[in-house]
């Protein structure tokens, strides 16, 4: 049932997995490469993950407050060397049956040749996870809402500072009469029937023809298949379809050379100055499916009726999506304008150099703009991200192990990576603040056709830059 799977999944209006991108994508998991260790980081976990406490441990480190103020609170770590060498070694040793290396037998490698091949990796490991509990440690100790990842600056491996910038304090209780967006589509026979032709033109078969013209689909060769030409196509064996609708400066040469080409005719053309010498394999025209009939054969289902069922669920699903990503995003919004959180310049400059890799203090003057600009964006973000976070917290929302994992496995199967899963976690977080939201602030109706609420996502999608 291939076709089944692919219709119920299928994408509104050419876009990808769960409908339209939100444009506040979740990312949970943040990353530090401070300092002089490469490979060190920090998993720092935000908006309302929460993580339950493991058992009692002994704390390898010393920390003291070292500044303070109503923004920031710095401190200054030492790491217990002699305890967290005792850790390295014996991870080390529990590598050595298992190790290999050319001249010994496995298990037998001596513990210090084991150390001179992997010991930097094991300790920036071992440190890795130690200053991760120790921030940890100290925030939960000190009560500290940290506002953005914390900073870290190493002195040596053992010794280091740690800025939390403090998150302040939002009542999101007296905001609750704010006026937020609703919208309603409703699914009409109209859209179930544009639907249908979508997917007609999506289950097509592909006719031999002998020459080519703006719709075929064709095959090709590249016969000076060399290095130059493996940075435009990463095989040597191509297939495009010359209806696809782009102005990639690639494609339109390529599409150029292709026009009323003879099958099996030998071709060649030059894309950012590299010659492509290649040979037509087939060139075919797309047959598509005459009628409902033999679509729901392709598709394999029982009857019209089944189809169109699949199609409002599918088109319900998406509507329902859509509701909740613009209700989220008018309800962060409204919140933002009228809780302004003043963000110290110093807080802003950090988040610069982390996410644009820009050094303010080499920064010539023709660049300003550009600069300002990018600074009133980061705090703006930096205010949403607060008050995202403060709803998680305010409505008291949280994903459940098993609802997440029912909800990957309908949607993404069960092979996925650790971004797919963050990804996954954020949409459920969203919806059920959005679920939430909607029975606790004051709700205002706006009416869209579902073309409308479509072209809407599309715009957004396009415009948005803002990550939670």
């Amino acid at each position: 049932m291939a076709g089944v799977a692919q219709l119920v999944r299928a994408p509104v209006c050419g876009t990808g997995g769960r409908g339209f991108k939100s444009p506040y994508s979740p990312q949970f998991v943040r990353q530090w490469r401070n300092g002089r260790r490469a490979g060190l980081r920090n998993q720092w976990a935000t908006v309302g993950v929460r993580v339950p406490p493991g058992a009692p441990r002994k704390e390898l480190m010393d920390y003291k407050n070292i500044e303070k103020n109503k923004f920031k609170s710095s401190f200054e770590v030492s790491l217990d060397q002699v305890a967290i060498n005792k850790i390295i070694d014996q991870k080390l040793l529990d590598k050595q049956p298992s190790f290999e290396i050319a001249g010994f037998r496995k298990g037998k490698v001596p513990v210090n040749i084991i150390k001179s091949k992997i010991g930097p990796q094991i300790e920036n490991e071992v440190l890795n996870e130690e200053i991760s509990k120790n921030i940890k440690t100290i925030s939960e100790k000190e009560k500290i809402h940290s506002l953005v990842q914390p900073e870290v600056n190493f002195k040596d491996s053992y010794n280091l500072s740690l800025a939390f910038y403090l998150k302040p304090e939002i009542k999101l209780d007296e905001l609750k009469t704010s006026e937020i967006e609703k919208i309603i589509s409703e699914v009409t026979n109209k859209d179930i029937d544009d639907f249908r032709e979508k997917i007609r033109k999506e289950y097509y078969s592909l006719k031999s023809i002998e020459i080519s013209d703006e719709n075929s689909v064709i095959d090709f060769e590249i016969l000076n298949y060399e290095e130059k030409q493996k940075k435009l196509f990463t095989q040597k064996e191509v297939r495009v379809d010359l209806n696809t609708q782009t102005k990639e400066e690639i494609f339109l040469d390529l599409k150029k050379a292709l026009l009323k080409i003879k099958n099996k005719s030998d071709f060649s053309f030059t894309a950012n100055g590299t010659k492509i010498e290649a040979k037509i394999k087939d060139i075919n025209k797309k047959i598509y499916p005459k009628n409902d009939e033999e679509l729901i054969k392709i598709l394999k289902l029982n009857s019209i009726k089944e189809l169109n069922d699949k199609i409002v669920n599918k088109l319900k699903e998406d509507v329902n999506y859509l509701q909740k990503e613009f209700f989220i995003e008018d309800l962060i919004k409204v919140l933002s304008d009228k809780k302004k959180i003043e963000i110290n310049e110093e807080v802003i400059n950090l988040e610069l150099k982390r996410k644009y890799q820009i050094d303010l203090s080499s920064m010539k003057d023709e660049h300003k703009e550009r600069i300002d600009s990018l600074k009133k964006l980061t705090s703006e973000n930096i205010q949403k991200d607060v008050i995202f976070s403060e709803l998680v917290k305010f409505l008291n929302v949280k994903v459940e192990q098993k609802e997440l994992q029912e909800y990957i496995q309908k949607y993404y199967g069960e092979k996925i990576d650790q971004r797919t899963a963050e990804t996954a976690y954020g949409t459920l977080l969203r919806n059920k603040i959005a679920d939430e939201s909607m029975k606790t602030f004051k709700i205002k109706e706006t009416k869209l056709s579902l073309e409308e609420l479509m072209k809407k996502g599309a715009r957004n999608n396009e415009s948005g830059t803002h990550s939670h």
